[in-house]
C-alpha cells in the first residue's frame, strides 16, 4: 500500500525555540500550516494548544515571536523527549520582550544546533 502525502504545504527544516505554557520545545520542521517539535511536555492528539516559535535570527537583540494555536495531531514517543505533530489554525507576529519567551531565549539558545 502507497503512502499518500496529506500535508497541504511544504515542510522546511529548522531548530528554532518554542515556548509551550510553563515548557519549552525545539522544531525539526515547520511549515505554513503545521509544525514538529520534540519537548518533554505530554500532549494528546486533538487536542489544542498555544505555542510561540522563537525566531531569533530575524534580529538576536530583538527576535520575533511567532504565537500560534493549533491543535495536537501526533505523539511520537522519542526516549527522552516526545514528538509532536501539531496544527497552525492562525497565528500572530510579535516584537515584545514577554517574559516567556525571554525565559525561551535564555534556556534554548545554548540548545540549539544548526
Amino acid at each position: 500500500m502507497k503512502n499518500t502525502e496529506k500535508r497541504r504545504s511544504i515542510r522546511r527544516k529548522g531548530k528554532f525555540p518554542v515556548v509551550i505554557d510553563n515548557g519549552r520545545g525545539i522544531t525539526r520542521d515547520f511549515s505554513s500550516s503545521g509544525i514538529f517539535f520534540e519537548t518533554d511536555k505530554s500532549f494528546t492528539p486533538g487536542q489544542s494548544i498555544d505555542f510561540t516559535i522563537v525566531l531569533e535570527y530575524v534580529d538576536p537583540d530583538r527576535p520575533v515571536y511567532l504565537k500560534c494555536r493549533g491543535s495536537i495531531v501526533r505523539v511520537e514517543d522519542k526516549g527522552k523527549k516526545l514528538g509532536i505533530a501539531a496544527t497552525i489554525n492562525s497565528y500572530t507576529f510579535d516584537r515584545s520582550d514577554s517574559i516567556n519567551a525571554r525565559q525561551a531565549k535564555k534556556r534554548t539558545r545554548k540548545d540549539i544546533k544548526f
